[in-house]
């Protein structure tokens, strides 16, 4: 993907095409098209042309305007809009981007909802109204930047903003009908194929094919384009490779499933996840990420990291930050699985370590392509979900489960929160007898003794990590970095820098290896 940048002299730039690793954190752009008022990709081949008065004109510009001074004001350099980052008259292009999309959107750090058609004038009068009237509900391709990304905001076309997705939730999903769990980041394929399509069912695209291309990550799927071949055929092609894709599963496995699920009555971890994730600032975490331990962990055989440290120097924010990267590392490959669980103090249901593996199967039953011989046994040995299975059995059954993939990444937060903390180590300590080659295991705490003791017994040294007060440094320096940037109220101060920096160290020398964030 090729990203946009505003130079210092106001003019807009553009990033050569960027793949993987090499693409810098970015905001992404949602809106509807008007036809002969976008800015394309032709408008600013020649980037002198981005200040060209019939460029300027035209009514994108001022979206594209806008996406540069929000992402502005949100510490992003780069920026993405569809309108003029995809050459349309290339089709190796058109078909490339069309299949990364929804990866796009997932992976921006901000999505911007741009809504041309709501005034704040008209908000004035009736704010929900004017918001669910808005074309932008209406459109095939919003729904996919609507499921997508984490941070979704929404403004009008002033610029004011009007909420996120997180505060509008209840608005949107009386307006699409989208579960609130699937607007929360519960993993879409939690729903079946049926479901999907229905979120589609009154939206329309500009080409009638659009309107199964515009689904493509809707359902994970990767397929060629062929404009002329109508919405029926690629509403079939996409049919198939959705059911295909998504387990294949007959009408009787999915109730079969859903009736296992409600026998397990697991603890749903993404709520843990999904708060800590929106404490993390940008950038934050990366010396773990690419350090040589963690890239080792998820390549190794029967892999297992330690990760311990002070009270509030970010574990549990680390240990989401390992979640996002493991499920994007795991999201196209039905063959890799990612399974996690956090212990909560807060929580009596995130305290008992059968709850905890009750989560963890159910979370390897949602991935697999059946349901697993075993947990199928287990179910109907207690009396069809009658009777709640017992620690041994769910070990067991985990076990039988894991082999199905070829990696499962198994994330562990807090051990120390745990209020059964040695039948929880005793747990752990038989999930490394297993020495299964594809099992990897990270878990974090602090550094108490009875943890300490029982994991030494399979964990080197090198497998462990210190968050101690110099690499979490890094992080608490970014953080103060980045508000001193944009933050109104300390931005006076940012100008000087002798006055940032002694801002910095005072900030930094409270904090003393505290994470904050």
């Amino acid at each position: 993907m090729r990203l946009l940048y505003t130079k210092g002299d106001g003019r807009l730039g553009w990033t050569q095409d960027l793949i993987g690793d090499k693409i810098p954190p970015y905001a992404i752009l949602s809106h509807t098209w008007k036809e002969g008022q976008e800015v394309t990709f032709a408008d600013l081949k020649d980037l002198d042309n981005a200040v060209d008065v019939d460029t300027q004109r035209k009514e994108g510009y001022r979206k594209i305007h806008f996406c540069a001074q929000q992402a502005k004001r949100d510490g992003l350099d780069y920026f993405w809009v569809d309108t003029c980052c995809i050459d349309k008259a290339n089709n190796t292009e058109l078909s490339r981007a069309i299949n990364s999309m929804f990866r796009w959107y997932q992976n921006a750090k901000r999505c911007y909802v741009f809504l041309s058609d709501v005034a704040n004038d008209t908000l004035e009068i009736d704010s929900k109204s004017a918001l669910k009237q808005s074309r932008w509900f209406k459109r095939g391709w919003t729904l996919q930047e609507l499921l997508a990304p984490r941070s979704v905001e929404f403004f009008s076309e002033e610029g004011e903003r009007l909420g996120d997705k997180e505060s509008l939730q209840h608005l949107i999903h009386e307006v699409t009908d989208i579960p609130i769990e699937a607007l929360s980041g519960s993993d879409l394929s939690e729903f079946d194929v049926a479901k999907r399509f229905s979120w589609a069912a009154n939206r329309q695209t500009t080409e009638e094919e659009d309107g199964a291309y515009c689904l493509f990550g809707i359902f994970g799927v990767h397929l060629p384009l062929i404009y002329g071949e109508g919405k029926d055929n690629a509403l079939e092609r996409l049919r198939s490779a959705a059911i295909l894709k998504h387990k294949g599963r007959s009408q009787d496995q999915e109730e079969k499933l859903g009736k296992i699920r409600s026998w397990l009555s697991a603890p749903d971890p993404s709520t843990n996840y999904h708060k800590a994730h929106k404490q993390r600032q940008a950038e934050t975490g990366l010396w773990l990420l690419e350090g040589e331990q963690f890239t080792r962990w998820k390549k190794s055989a029967a892999s297992r990291l330690w990760l311990y440290g002070i009270p509030g120097c970010g574990k549990t924010i680390l240990s989401s930050t390992v979640v996002e990267n493991l499920l994007q590392h795991c999201h196209d490959d039905t063959n890799m699985v990612t399974a996690y669980f956090y212990f909560d103090f807060n929580d009596t249901q995130k305290q008992d370590p059968e709850l905890m593996l009750r989560s963890l199967l159910c979370q390897l039953v949602q991935r697999s392509v059946v349901i697993p011989k075993d947990v199928d046994a287990l179910f109907s040995s207690c009396e069809n979900g009658q009777r709640k299975p017992s620690s041994h059995a769910l070990l067991q059954v985990i076990k039988e489960a894991a082999q199905e993939f070829t990696h499962v990444y198994v994330v562990l937060d807090a051990l120390d929160e745990c209020t059964q903390r040695l039948e929880l180590m005793d747990m752990l300590e038989a999930v490394a007898g297993w020495q299964l080659d594809n099992l990897h295991l990270l878990m974090t705490s602090r550094k108490e003794r009875d943890i300490e003791r029982s994991l030494e017994e399979y964990i080197r040294d090198e497998d462990t990590v210190c968050l101690q007060r110099d690499v979490v440094d890094k992080d608490i320096q970014r953080y103060v970095q980045q508000r001193l940037r944009v933050d109104k109220g300390l931005a006076k101060w940012n100008k000087d820098a002798s006055v940032r920096q002694e801002i910095e160290a005072a900030l930094m020398g409270g904090a003393r290896g505290m994470q904050v964030f």
